[in-house]
């Protein structure tokens, strides 16, 4: 079976934007925060609902009511990162080490009208702060990024945390 010129494009692409999920890793790991934050738009929501436990097939975690961890626009996301920057968040003083391990792309829906991707992917993060205070955080995430020239813009980001119970939310994901 051979492949067209559109299957190479879409491959491509997922390349694209597998590369930039881990320039994105690679940012937070080095607490390039500011720089982290230029990846999203200012329209964008960066939210984690609370799972619960249910039977197979009964969670519905695109519906917008649900109790979240966090549920942050462009605002939220920047005043977290000055927070973090002016020494008021004890829990990250001095500052913790992040390792981002992201996992699993797939490239699942691509509007080349509105240059619009719909990308899903796994991460495992692991913070360590002081010396002995470890924390490892697993599950995927969506994303729709927005390409807009040579850029891509993060306009959405929907985190599903594999925990039910979160106990930091001073790590970006």
């Amino acid at each position: 079976m051979g492949r067209n010129s559109s299957d190479l494009n879409l491959r491509e692409l997922r390349l694209e934007l597998e590369e930039l999920l881990f320039r994105e890793a690679a940012l937070l790991d080095a607490g390039r925060f500011e720089e982290w934050l230029e990846l999203f738009d200012d329209s964008v929501r960066y939210h984690a609902p609370v799972r619960a436990t249910l039977a197979r097939g009964q969670e519905d975690l695109s519906r917008a009511e649900l109790v979240a961890h966090f549920d942050d626009d462009k605002r939220g996301l920047s005043a977290r990162v000055r927070r973090l920057r002016t020494g008021w968040a004890h829990a990250e003083e001095p500052a913790s080490r992040t390792r981002h391990v992201i996992s699993n792309v797939l490239l699942l829906d691509y509007d080349s009208v509105q240059h619009v991707a719909r990308v899903a992917s796994n991460f495992l993060v692991f913070r360590s702060a002081g010396d002995s205070d470890e924390r490892t955080f697993v599950g995927s995430r969506e994303d729709l990024w927005r390409r807009s020239g040579e850029r891509w813009r993060n306009i959405m980001r929907r985190i599903i945390f594999d925990h039910n119970v979160i106990e930091s939310v001073s790590v970006f994901f």
